[in-house]
């Protein structure tokens, strides 16, 4: 083989591998053995529907009226929409609740999906309950 060949077939390997290594395990970045006790209540304030998860992010008021801004991640667009989930579901203004989320093992307002509830009662899970 070549240099030139050589040098293009391991650059091609190289490139084709940053997706691979871009790719977090959940369990990197949220502590899936602990949910969080108190369900999150809010007001989404915006959606992201894109590969490779979706995220969302929502306004929770704590007891003394404090809002924080949580960035919700779930589950691959597709996986969503094959459990019920359209992208329409979560627009700005929606108020839901976020179950069985897994809290950031950083302490920040982020969490990994578990459910959301809608007003409406419609329930959406995020493929990992």
């Amino acid at each position: 083989m070549s240099k030139v060949r050589a040098v293009f077939v391991l650059g091609l390997a190289i490139l084709v591998s940053i997706p691979i290594f871009a790719h977090h395990n959940a369990a990197t970045v949220y502590d899936v053995r602990k949910e969080v006790e108190v369900k999150l209540e809010g007001v989404v304030t915006k959606m992201e529907w894109m590969n490779p998860h979706i995220h969302f992010y929502v306004d929770v008021k704590d007891k003394n009226g404090k809002v924080t801004n949580y960035a919700v991640e779930g589950g691959t667009p597709n996986g969503l929409y094959r459990t019920g989930w359209r992208k329409d579901d979560l627009k700005p203004g929606t108020k839901i609740r976020i179950e069985g989320a897994a809290p950031s093992r950083d302490g920040s307002p982020r969490v990994h999906l578990g459910a959301v509830l809608l007003e409406n009662g419609k329930r959406l899970f995020s493929g990992r309950n």
